[in-house]
């Protein structure tokens, strides 16, 4: 059962990233701690659009993205108009993560589009894109797999682990996340 040294350090991980990568990752993260960070969560929502654009992420009109909210790598973020993500959440954007309009993404929620693959014992690492499309709501705490797409009105249920595709217009929950009714919306009354 025991390895030898040498064994065990040919297993050892290596991330694959260009320096230039490391570079850009390590401004970023500087910009966020000083810039990003900092501000108050009910003020500056444009700077933090700005902030986020400035490194590549698409950002659409609206957007409320919380200061505490983390972004991996700005540059494959698409967000559409009128979206939120809200306090704590973590976007793990080793791969692109995309989100439509008028989409709430709630407190401490974690898209993580990078995993590692387990079939070998160095583990690389494997992305998948995460698509969200418009008017879904995702809960608190909630976790996303790579390689997900969550369909046009579905919502998330809290704390739920989402590793294969939601249907439209469906409420969706558990562990692992799955349709449990269909979502009926109600007539809008005009005043």
């Amino acid at each position: 059962m025991s390895e030898s040294v040498s064994e065990l350090r040919s297993l050892r991980y290596r991330n694959g990233f260009t320096n230039a990568a490391l570079l850009r990752r390590f401004v970023w993260e500087t910009v966020w701690l000083l810039a990003f960070r900092p501000t108050p969560r009910w003020a500056l929502h444009g700077w933090r659009r700005f902030l986020l654009r400035s490194f590549g992420a698409r950002v659409g009109a609206g957007c409320r993205i919380a200061p505490s909210c983390r972004v991996w790598a700005p540059w494959n973020l698409v967000m559409g108009d009128f979206s939120a993500l809200g306090d704590g959440v973590d976007c793990y954007s080793m791969d692109r993560i995309t989100i439509g309009s008028k989409v709430a993404v709630s407190q401490r929620t974690f898209l993580c589009a990078g995993s590692h693959d387990v079939r070998t014992l160095d583990r690389p690492l494997i992305t998948g894109p995460i698509v969200i499309e418009n008017h879904v709501w995702i809960a608190a705490e909630s976790f996303v797999h790579p390689n997900v797409v969550i369909r046009e009105g579905a919502v998330i249920g809290a704390r739920s682990v989402v590793l294969k595709d939601m249907p439209a217009w469906s409420v969706c929950a558990g562990h692992p996340c799955r349709k449990l009714k269909d979502r009926v919306l109600k007539e809008r009354r005009r005043a």
